[in-house]
């Protein structure tokens, strides 16, 4: 049985709290945020310890740590749980910036440190099918990859503050399944952005909606499609396209049924938010870091170097508004 601790009690935070809880191989012993209320609440919904903070939590007999605290405490409290020998799986992105996500990285390395990334849409049954289509050459040479997101609630400017912007906060699994899907890293960016769901994203330098464009060595091309609005419901699609043929994920809406009728095809319901979506994949991602806490290795969790490589897409992408030219993408390691 794993101890595992929580730091972090938000929306993301409940949800591993609940998975750990019902988990068959964890037990839930501490529950730590800045809102005390909250952690309380938590802790006592699932017989855990309210911790005061991230030192009470690591000076304890926890075997794993979950970081889900807001994204600008994600570095102090990943470098806390090196420091602490304690492993830990990190909700993205991995830190504010790229030099300290990389200091992250090279310490848990050099430590050996069982840790890695909450990348948890490798893990929805589309996306892992895409990858195996991909490698199994059932496309040809990758040539193009389309990817959109547009989320149907946008997040509070508050929230934004202390995120990592539509580049790091959304962007960041988008990234990881390109790279994931290739096995390729970007060589270079072209990005462009405004703030128009949310004309005050601009205040604080954030846009809500961007597009980019990246270059792998390979040569292929691939197009992000980002927004923080979709009037019509959570809208999340991938597509690749080979030099064989193409792959690509459908969204089927919450409805009872088909209706066939002579004016065509209609399905009622609104498209799946990103929770009914990728709820599952919650539960199995707890599965992938225990998997690694208990062999050593990492095995199928996604890595440190995963975070840094998204973390470095992420801040090329805003270097790229911010000066509107393209960006070259240095290798990795």
């Amino acid at each position: 049985m794993w101890n595992i601790a929580l730091i972090g009690a938000g929306a993301i935070g409940k949800i591993h709290a609940r998975n750990l809880a019902g988990h068959g191989r964890a037990k839930l012993t501490h529950v730590c945020d800045t809102n005390t209320a909250v952690a309380s609440s938590v802790a006592a919904e699932y017989g855990a310890h309210a911790a005061i903070s991230v030192e009470d939590v690591l000076g304890s007999d926890v075997d794993g740590v979950i970081i889900a605290s807001s994204t600008s405490t994600h570095g102090d409290v990943a470098k806390a749980c090196i420091s602490a020998g304690k492993p830990f799986l990190c909700e993205k992105p991995l830190a504010s910036d790229l030099s300290t996500a990389q200091e992250i990285a090279d310490s848990a390395g050099a430590t050996g440190l069982t840790a890695g990334m909450a990348f948890n849409r490798r893990l929805h049954p589309q996306y892992a099918g895409i990858k195996e289509a991909v490698a199994a050459g059932e496309i040809g040479r990758v040539e193009s990859i389309l990817i959109t997101s547009r989320t149907a609630a946008a997040p509070t400017l508050e929230f934004i503050k202390t995120s990592g912007g539509l580049f790091g906060e959304k962007g960041s699994h988008f990234y990881d399944l390109a790279r994931w899907i290739t096995g390729e890293h970007p060589v270079e960016l072209f990005a462009m952005g405004a703030a128009l769901v949310n004309p005050r994203f601009a205040d604080i330098s954030e846009v809500d909606t961007a597009m980019i464009t990246m270059r792998f060595p390979s040569g292929a091309l691939c197009q992000l499609d980002f927004s923080w609005r979709a009037a019509y419901g959570q809208d999340e699609r991938l597509e690749v396209s080979g030099s064989l043929g193409m792959v690509q994920t459908q969204q089927s809406p919450v409805g009872p049924f088909l209706r066939f009728n002579p004016l065509g095809m209609t399905q009622d319901g609104p498209m799946p938010t990103w929770y009914e979506r990728f709820e599952q994949t919650y539960a199995l991602e707890l599965d992938v870091f225990f998997r690694a806490l208990e062999s050593g290795q990492p095995g199928e969790l996604p890595t440190l170097a995963d975070g840094v490589a998204a973390q470095q897409v992420a801040d090329g992408a805003r270097q790229s508004v911010r000066e509107g030219v393209p960006v070259t993408i240095t290798p990795m390691g």
